[in-house]
Order: C-alpha cells, then structure tokens, then sequence
C-alpha cells in the first residue's frame, strides 16, 4: 500500500512538473515563433516598398527626380573672335535654347566688365541660329567677366561670371610673380560723378545687408528719358566679380532702386541712364555691412 502511495505521488510530481515546464516555455516560444513571424513579414514588406521604389524610378518617379535636378536649368557659355561676342545656350541635354521672355525690351542683357572694374559695357546680342546670340563689342585688351542676363520661359536659370578674354593678356609681370589685375576697392569719398556736363548724385541711408538698399540719384535738374522700358537701370558686381545685382527702378516716377545683399564687403555699382539720347553709366563704390 505505502508502494502505491508513493508511486502514485511521484506521479502526480512528474505530471505537475511537465505541465509547469510548458507553462514556462510555451509563452516564450510561442512570442519567438511570434516575432520570427513579424520579422519575415516586415522583411517581405521592406522588400516590396524596394521594388515599389525601383518601378516608381522607371515610371512616375522619374519626373520626380528631374525637378529636384534643375531640369529648367540653363547653361550659358560666352566667347570672342574678330570684335563679335557670341552667347550660346543650351538646356541641360546639351540641345540649344532660346525660348527666353522678353525682359525690359529685351531678350538678353549681356553686361560685360573688366577685371580691374574700370570697363562697363551693357550690350544686347540678337539671336542670329538657334540658341545662339551675337553682338558686336569694341573692348580694349585685357580680361573680363561676362554676366549673361536673361529669362528663359518656365525655366530656372542663375546669372554666373564668364571669364572672356581679348587679345593677349598679360600673365605674369617680368619678375614672374602673377599679374593681379583684380580691383581692390576702397570706400567711396566722391557722391557725385559727372560725364560730359551732366551730374548724378548717389543717396544712401543705409549701407545694411539687414535690409534692402535703397539707392536714390539726383541727377541735378536733368531729366532722365525711357531707357529699355524705365527710368534707368543699376548693375552691382562685388570686386572679386563674383556676384550680379542687376536692379530696376522701384518708382515709375524716380530714380530710386531697391538692391538686396546676401554678403558684407566691397561693391561696385554703375546706375544708367538716358539723357538727351545717349546712356550714360555713372560708377559708384559702396561698402555693405552685416
């Protein structure tokens, strides 16, 4: 009888055992089985979103991808020979361009400044094959930037320096040391310049990038004619010739312009205008503070 008892007693401890020791792994594997479950799932999903992606590249993601490169972007390139400056532009394939909106009674404005900033020259190519501009320029030797202006329809483009060369340059001078013929600009003294009698006076409050710089010219009694559909125009270089503000009169009435600075430093600037028929460009140097 005692034999049975305890037979029967370890019995029920085997039984109970077994059971507790599937109570305490079941829920871990199950959760395991559960979670390798989730993972496969999520990896299959991953692997699906790789190949939505990839389709979308070849479909409707494509066009996507040419906006955030700049497909409107323009390129420009300027050169020399036999007195003519020939602008060519060309879309971002390298197929010529010239679908360009007409811009104060103009197509392009090609501003043209030497490297010592003492040579201005605003001149206007006229398209002579597609996607290509010409204009005859009498322009002494040396080195200048070409500032292409334009607005090509729907599409982005940014004004950049183009390095143009007339004639033979001169290198180095004879101790081999680098010629450096770029302008090194000092603060303006002298508000008022004159050409052939006639007088511009510059008015600045405020020389701030903070804000937008007001330019105001008193031309001492004259009164300036329409020149390209206003008052007159002001283009600003920094000396390294890096940087192109080309700015319009903010009054239809006044020569006043409004120009914005992204960088403090030194500025070269020539407000144009039309008086009894001829365009005078009379140059200012102002310094911009932060």
């Amino acid at each position: 009888m005692k034999k049975w008892i305890f037979s029967a007693v370890i019995y029920l401890l085997i039984v109970i055992g077994g059971y507790s020791a599937y109570s305490f792994f079941a829920p871990e594997d199950s959760a395991t089985s559960d979670h390798d479950e989730h993972e496969k799932a999520t990896e299959e999903h991953a692997h699906g979103d790789e190949d939505a992606t990839e389709e979308d590249g070849e479909h409707g993601g494509h066009g996507e991808h040419g906006e955030g490169e700049s497909s409107g972007e323009v390129n420009s390139e300027v050169v020399t020979e036999n007195g003519a400056i020939t602008v060519s532009l060309k879309d971002q394939d390298g197929k010529p361009m010239d679908e360009l909106d007409v811009n104060h009674e103009k197509l392009m404005h090609l501003i043209v400044i030497s490297e010592n900033l003492e040579s201005f020259h605003h001149l206007h190519p006229e398209k002579t094959d597609p996607g290509v501009f010409e204009v005859q320029a009498d322009l002494e030797e040396g080195m200048y930037q070409a500032f292409v202006d334009i607005k090509p329809t729907n599409l982005e483009y940014k004004v950049e320096p183009k390095s143009l060369m007339i004639g033979k340059h001169e290198e180095h001078e004879d101790d081999g040391e680098h010629k450096d013929d770029h302008a090194h600009l000092e603060a303006e003294t002298n508000w008022t310049k004159e050409q052939n009698g006639y007088k511009a006076t510059l008015n600045v409050e405020s020389f701030s990038m903070k804000e937008n710089v007001v330019l105001s010219f008193d031309l001492n009694g004259a009164k300036p004619e329409n020149y390209l559909g206003a008052l007159g125009h002001v283009v600003v270089v920094d000396e390294a010739l890096e940087q192109f503000i080309h700015v319009h009169p903010a009054s239809e009435t006044e020569p006043v312009f409004e120009a914005h600075f992204t960088k403090p430093g030194m500025y070269k600037l020539w407000g144009e205008f039309k008086l009894d028929g001829k365009v005078y460009a009379f140059p200012f140097v102002i310094e911009i503070t932060e």
